[in-house]
């Protein structure tokens, strides 16, 4: 019996399709290494901008480390994506995390050697999104192999819940090394968590090879990536979905990148309250992932979609209007839960109504949306040093609602899927 036969569940009792995902062995690793990776990136993350912070005083400092994170995921989305559907998808991620704990190791000793610049930061930055994007598309696409179509939404959403809970202990994490012992803290546990996805990974048994197309020739990588925008382009509901994740990708990072400026200059708090807002957009992603993922046969998943996406932004724009730490935080779970049940229904609404053939390529282009973002990211701190914090993000804000109801309005068969 393969993986994928194992977690097929015929009783449609609402935990069965939780106890069958985590019955199998290889969705309980794929998920496991999948939690630890979020705790890390998210440690690293909130690291890296009060690090930038500390060292520069500068908003769009800050904005520039997180656009040379984003930048690998702009430029290597759309052939990480042709990678995805040409090597092997299990291989892809132990190797690429194999190569970024080791980088860490050095950026450990000279955050503890007070060595740490603000040059070195950016390059440590930008090789930590190529890690990311060398992997990401082709794990994302590998869980369609793990798991039953018809289980893809409870997977995804199982994924989401602990990218949630990870998002909720990796800033927190993060913030009190910060605040106890300097920025080595947050990157020793993205190194660890590398480590420990790895080992993860190692243990999944599933085949991550990719079965030739029957009638297909072998193509050139360009040829594959050329064909796979072609599909997209072609496939009007799928084309659909893509641009609202990329459009509302150029914006969707702004209020996190500018949140170390938020934390300190607004609301007058330190690297704990950083932690404290950046978990609670954690916070949020959980319950609506943990909903997603007990539900049998979910049918609603387009108007759920778009729904979630005009929560997300109203929630930015009220952390935008919020003049005080608890209102914020109230806040930042409202654009989290948006946040968190898009993230879901995106990638399972693709893998759903795609080609398995071209799962690797969607996912590529999927990952412009956080590589898009390079273009909000950097024009919004240019912006907050003349307009301020506050409006840039609540400009991003409304942006975010607009994207999903223009959308609809051009195509509105996507609430039907």
């Amino acid at each position: 019996m393969t993986s994928t036969d194992a977690t097929v569940v015929a009783e449609p009792r609402m935990l069965d399709g939780v106890r069958a995902l985590f019955g199998a062995p290889d969705f309980r690793n794929y998920w496991s290494a999948s939690a630890v990776f979020g705790l890390g990136i998210w440690a690293y993350l909130t690291a890296m901008g009060w690090t930038a912070l500390e060292l520069t005083d500068s908003a769009f400092a800050v904005s520039v480390t997180n656009v040379v994170y984003f930048l690998p995921l702009f430029l290597f989305a759309l052939p990480a994506g042709v990678l995805a559907d040409r090597w092997d998808r299990r291989r892809t991620p132990i190797v690429a995390r194999s190569l970024s704990g080791l980088s860490m190791v050095l950026m450990v000793g000279l955050a503890m050697a007070d060595r740490l610049t603000y040059a070195w930061l950016l390059v440590f930055s930008a090789g930590v999104g190529l890690s990311v994007i060398l992997e990401l598309s082709a794990r994302q696409a590998y869980v369609a192999q793990i798991v039953a179509p018809r289980q893809l939404v409870n997977a995804t959403a199982l994924t989401a819940v602990q990218g949630g809970i990870s998002r909720v202990v990796g800033p927190l994490l993060a913030g009190w090394l910060l605040a106890i012992g300097g920025s080595a803290g947050g990157y020793a546990v993205y190194g660890i968590s590398c480590g420990l996805f790895v080992w993860f990974f190692w243990q999944i048994r599933t085949p991550g090879a990719v079965p030739p197309r029957e009638g297909v020739e072998a193509s050139r990588p360009m040829q594959d990536l050329i064909e796979g925008l072609r599909y997209i382009r072609a496939h009007r509901d799928a084309l659909t979905i893509v641009s609202i994740s990329i459009l509302s990708g150029i914006v969707g990072w702004v209020y996190l990148a500018l949140m170390p400026v938020m934390a300190r200059d607004v609301l007058d708090g330190g690297s704990f309250v950083l932690g404290a807002l950046s978990m609670a957009v954690g916070i949020g992603s959980v319950p609506g992932s943990l909903a997603l993922s007990l539900v049998k046969d979910f049918t609603a998943e387009g108007r759920t979609y778009v729904a979630a996406v005009v929560l997300w932004g109203v929630g930015v724009i009220g952390f935008a209007a919020s003049p005080t730490v608890p209102l914020s935080l109230a806040m930042l779970f409202v654009s989290g839960l948006g946040f968190g049940v898009q993230v879901v229904l995106t990638r399972s609404i693709l893998l759903r109504i795609v080609e398995r053939a071209y799962h690797g390529r969607v996912m590529g282009c999927l990952m412009l949306t956080w590589g898009a973002n390079v273009i909000g990211t950097l024009s919004a701190g240019a912006m907050a040093e003349t307009l301020g914090a506050p409006m840039v993000i609540g400009i991003s804000g409304a942006l975010i609602v607009a994207v999903p109801l223009v959308a609809v309005s051009v195509n509105r068969r996507v609430l039907q899927l």
